[in-house]
């Protein structure tokens, strides 16, 4: 298992695709930091005091890093890495050379899954990094915050992208096809689903009074994205039950589909 990430990773640094975005990461680091600027520090004096009626007079590192991984801009720029990457492994990589001749062809997909978390890790480190790094250097209106909540709601956050990279993957193995992988993850990542979801609670409210559930509690974008990270235990345990709930389903599908078709 290791040999194959290893071997994954190899390929990941010497793919072009892995630094555009690595780049892509970065710029969109620094934008995030100088939107935070222009509307918490106002130096062009165009906001006038819409910063405070927004609710974003101050900023701490657990706001300005969350606002990277939680935001559907970089969940898209994380679902381009885990579809080409995955895909491109199917396409031309280990799947011809490797896995036919393989029995336990499931632990190729596992292999190939976890390197592509490891490398959208680093993706996160990037984008994270320059903008907190930057707010903190640069913005007055920054500030540390609690120690505790930055490291909670870090964690937390991670936990979601690691459970959309799964999904991602999935619809990827699924259709063996870049085109297959990227259609579902930006319709999961620009908020299309999200719609769809909310019609469905308006729904489930017209003809049941005071339901109990709605359908937007299983939904893993609509729990991880609105999720509040000044809530109890008991939510953060249900948000993490949640999210391994579907790393396992779509990470189990993934290597079932891997295991019982034929290498083409």
């Amino acid at each position: 298992m290791l040999n194959l990430i290893k071997m994954n990773l190899y390929r990941m640094t010497h793919a072009v695709s892995t630094w555009v975005l690595a780049i892509v990461a970065v710029l969109y680091g620094l934008m995030q930091f100088g939107i935070m600027k222009i509307i918490m520090d106002d130096p062009f004096n165009i906001m006038e005091g819409m910063s405070e009626a927004m609710g974003l007079s101050e900023a701490t590192a657990a706001s300005v890093f969350t606002s990277i991984i939680r935001s559907s801009d970089f969940l898209i720029i994380a679902a381009i890495f885990i579809v080409l990457f995955s895909n491109a492994e199917q396409k031309c990589g280990f799947d011809k050379n490797i896995i036919g001749i393989t029995k336990n062809k499931w632990k190729h997909t596992l292999a190939r899954w976890i390197s592509a978390v490891i490398g959208m890790t680093g993706l996160v480190v990037l984008a994270g990094g320059v903008a907190l790094g930057a707010s903190a250097l640069f913005l007055n209106a920054f500030t540390a915050g609690s120690a505790t909540m930055f490291l909670k709601s870090l964690g937390l956050s991670y936990v979601g992208l690691l459970a959309f990279s799964a999904v991602f993957f999935f619809f990827t193995t699924l259709f063996r096809s870049a085109a297959g992988g990227i259609v579902p993850s930006l319709i999961i990542s620009l908020g299309i689903l999200y719609l769809i979801e909310n019609l469905m609670d308006l729904l489930v409210k017209k003809l049941i009074s005071n339901p109990a559930v709605l359908p937007t509690d299983f939904f893993l974008d609509s729990q991880v994205m609105n999720f509040d990270f000044s809530s109890g235990t008991k939510a953060c345990v249900i948000l993490c039950v949640l999210c391994a709930g579907y790393i396992v389903a779509a990470l189990g599908g993934s290597m079932l589909l891997q295991q019982k078709r034929d290498v083409k």
